[in-house]
């Protein structure tokens, strides 16, 4: 079995903490908002036979430093840039799940020369309404604690319903665990990815691109309507796979990506 190797990057929002598996062409792996780089260890191995696989845990996730402010999805694009530096990483396939999407995109975009492909999962579109009505609601995050710790029942019914039908709770705990933790990080990156200007980035974006969507991903928003803004893209739906996708379906999502790059 491939071991991974781990380690911590200096850089100016802190240190970062990444892993990696695998040699070659580097495909980096970024993680969605609120989680940590633990939703690729499925995957990860199923990769590293044709990739050096790099996923590491953004600054105030996982066993990554806490910023000392909200960072924006330009900041976070910068701490991913000042990782692969520190590896002397010159250029990588970067692959982003949900909030993760976006950073992965915006590395493309701010630094075009450092990325071949791209892939997408679950990185619609969103209606503005839809994502004032998500900005102006609380997170499970934000739900009260109590003695009789009712605010985990609520939070496990949360991701409960963001798993996929069929899908065991053994694999809901594994995020779950990592959403308990992120309670008590000072800041969520929703609120800087819900806040970022998806679309007029997506409008400039120009490398290679694959789309994912797990079937039964109520998160994902409109895939196909970025499938029809790109002049290079592939679409495809991973049949039984919800917001948790890559603990879910990890052989279905190699397989795909393993096609695409």
């Amino acid at each position: 079995m491939t071991r991974r190797q781990k380690g911590y990057a200096k850089t100016s929002f802190g240190l970062v903490h990444y892993w990696s598996m695998g040699e070659g062409t580097v495909l980096l792996l970024v993680h969605q908002s609120a989680q940590a780089s633990n939703e690729f260890l499925h995957v990860a191995p199923l990769l590293a036979d044709s990739f050096r696989v790099l996923a590491m845990d953004l600054p105030g996730h996982g066993a990554s430093d806490d910023p000392d402010h909200e960072l924006t999805v330009d900041e976070y694009t910068a701490a991913v840039v000042e990782v692969l530096d520190e590896l002397a990483i010159d250029r990588v396939h970067a692959l982003g799940h949900h909030g993760g999407a976006y950073i992965a995109l915006n590395l493309a975009l701010e630094h075009p020369q450092r990325v071949d492909k791209t892939v997408f999962s679950g990185a619609g579109t969103l209606p503005q309404v839809e994502i004032d009505a998500i900005l102006n609601m609380p997170m499970s995050r934000d739900l009260p604690m109590d003695e009789e710790g009712e605010f985990l029942l609520k939070t496990w019914a949360v991701y409960r319903k963001m798993t996929a039908p069929g899908v065991s709770v053994h694999t809901t705990f594994q995020p779950y665990l990592v959403a308990l933790d992120a309670r008590t990080r000072p800041y969520d990156m929703h609120y800087s990815v819900l806040r970022w200007d998806n679309e007029a980035a997506l409008s400039r974006h120009t490398h290679p691109t694959l789309l994912i969507r797990g079937e039964e991903d109520a998160y994902a928003g409109d895939v196909e309507a970025v499938d029809a803004m790109l002049e290079d893209s592939r679409y495809v739906t991973i049949p039984g796979g919800g917001a948790w996708l890559f603990y879910e379906q990890p052989e279905a999502c190699a397989r795909v990506i393993h096609e695409f790059l």
